[in-house]
């Protein structure tokens, strides 16, 4: 392949030069030390791209990565950063043929680009990029090759802050059960130096935020997540990932407040860019109702679901659908109001995964019991379970709406997963149903069920999958037997894994009340009271 060598006369390379120096000004992504080799005009480009891959605005990386070719076509680095942003390894997701044409528009044979890389370390981020888009079918196995490729490139060059942050990353994305303790610790290490170094770094912070996003972990990435929220503000995402630690640990307060800034540069970035309303970040619209419900934010909650409802009308957007269902469905659970306008809104159900079709078959059947309607329960019931037959038999792979990105992961793993988390919906219905009917023995038998199919499910991070868990149902079961030693029990294993979730402190404040524990549930109340310092009165009058 022949490249065109462009010359620029130098008045134009004076111009392009005074945008360089105002665009190094203009946006707070991070900052980071490494410069690659190319001409003066396109480094600005190339560093503004580096800072957005690290940050995942991959779209936008991709433009920067381009102008930078544009402005000096031998700027080797340029067509790896484009490649790079083809692969998206915290999502397990990678455009093959696109990352392989940014590489062919750099040379059409590996020997070729790599021979024109300028430095070593240059050679050393071609070469193992080569890997990654090799020839290999299975992404697993270049993964691997990747991965170790790195790990030499690390141990030639401990000191450069990409090398560490990419190394970093592909460790991470070699991972694939959330099991490899070893690997993770390692990750961490190296991430932990390198924020050390550099505390500026957005891929540091972002992907220490990534490791250690669960409950039990959590404490570990506050200080990124707070630093990282302050950082980077013209990313909508790096606005919004902090919240992943905030949720962990059940700050509601920061939980909302960085979704709330991601939502309104999202809407920014449609307007800027001349999107279309399916292109805005719905993922965090969906976390900050979900915070709103925690703060006993009713109105608020209502009001995103009613626009988003109103806005969805037209769209044939599979992304829309889904935020619309997940967000209906968690309304409903913490706010109670089954019997307003919400139940009525339609959830189109095509493309949707097993787990999401049972929860809404879920919601739609609280609905009907609220109304004392149980045949219809139990036709929904029938609809829950024949779903996941067919699914179970058909084992294909399915479309995952709830990763950060704007576009769905087509999932051909953790098939598994979604029919047990299916499974568990339909158990916690026949065990709400038994409670609501007095059958409660029969209530504690099935609960017991998902509550064993629950735990036995990897953690998925955000607001919960399952809309009410399942041991939050469990305490309420025992509660209605007067069972409050028991009880409590439950409610502090569903704050475990959702700690600070307000309907499971409400549940652990009446069981420790029934037990007159009263200085241990005045405390609990203080928790709930701080959840709720801003809420409507329907919240507070439980508490009352």
């Amino acid at each position: 392949m022949k490249f065109v060598t462009i010359a620029i006369p130098a008045f134009l390379s004076i111009f392009f030069t005074s945008i360089s120096i105002g665009l190094s000004q203009e946006y707070h992504l991070g900052k980071t030390g490494f410069m690659a080799t190319g001409d003066e005009v396109a480094q600005p480009y190339f560093q503004k791209g580096l800072l957005l891959l690290h940050n995942f605005e991959y779209a936008d990386a991709v433009q920067e990565f381009e102008m930078a070719q544009l402005l000096d076509p031998n700027f080797t680095m340029a067509f790896w950063g484009e490649a790079m942003c083809y692969n998206q390894p915290l999502w397990y997701q990678q455009d093959f043929e696109k990352g392989k044409g940014g590489l062919y528009k750099l040379g059409v044979k590996a020997s070729e680009r790599i021979g024109k890389a300028k430095t070593e370390i240059e050679k050393g981020f071609i070469s193992s990029i080569e890997l990654l888009y090799g020839e290999d079918s299975d992404i697993k196995v270049r993964n691997e090759k990747y991965e170790i490729s790195m790990a030499d490139l690390y141990e030639k060059y401990p000191d450069n802050e990409e090398v560490a942050a990419f190394y970093a990353l592909s460790i991470m994305g070699n991972c694939y059960t959330g099991e490899e303790k070893e690997k993770y610790d390692l990750a961490g290490r190296i991430l932990m130096k390198l924020n050390a170094v550099n505390s500026d770094h957005p891929g540091a912070l972002n992907y220490m935020i990534h490791l250690y996003d669960n409950p039990t972990q959590a404490y570990k990435g506050k200080k990124a997540a707070d630093h990282y929220f302050k950082l980077a503000t013209d990313s909508r995402y790096a606005l919004h990932i902090p919240s992943h630690i905030y949720l962990a640990l059940g700050d509601w307060e920061k939980m909302v407040k960085s979704n709330e800034a991601s939502w309104k540069a999202t809407e920014a970035w449609v307007k800027k860019k001349k999107k279309s309303l399916e292109d805005r970040d719905y993922h965090s619209l969906w976390w900050m109702q979900y915070g709103y419900l925690q703060q006993g934010k009713y109105a608020k909650a209502l009001e995103l679901i009613t626009n988003l409802n109103y806005e969805s009308r037209y769209s044939e957007s599979e992304r829309m659908r889904f935020h619309l269902a997940m967000m209906r469905g968690h309304y409903l659970v913490e706010s109670g109001k089954w019997l307003g306008g919400v139940p009525g809104i339609e959830i189109y159900t095509k493309g949707f995964s097993v787990s999401t079709k049972n929860m809404c078959f879920f919601i739609d059947a609280m609905t009907a019991m609220e109304k004392n309607d149980f045949p219809k329960v139990d036709w929904y019931l029938n609809q829950m379970m024949d779903q996941r037959t067919v699914e179970q038999n058909r084992k294909l792979e399915f479309q995952d709406f709830r990763n950060c990105g704007t576009i769905p992961i087509l999932k051909t793993t953790g098939f598994e997963q979604e029919l047990a988390l299916a499974e568990v919906l339909e158990w916690e219905l026949k065990a709400i149903k038994a409670m609501k009917t007095n059958k409660l023995e029969e209530a504690v038998a099935h609960i017991k069920k998902a509550v064993d199919l629950e735990d036995k499910s990897r953690y998925e991070p955000g607001p919960p999958v399952v809309l009410k868990p399942s041991h939050e149902i469990y305490g309420e079961i025992l509660l209605a037997m007067e069972n409050s030693n028991e009880a409590i029990k439950q409610f502090d294993l569903s704050l475990q894994k959702a700690p600070n979730r307000s309907l499971s402190l409400l549940g652990k404040y009446k069981a420790l009340k029934n037990l007159g524990e009263n200085q241990k549930a005045a405390q609990i109340k203080d928790m709930l009271l701080k959840n709720w310092k801003d809420a409507d009165e329907q919240a507070l009058v439980s508490i009352k």
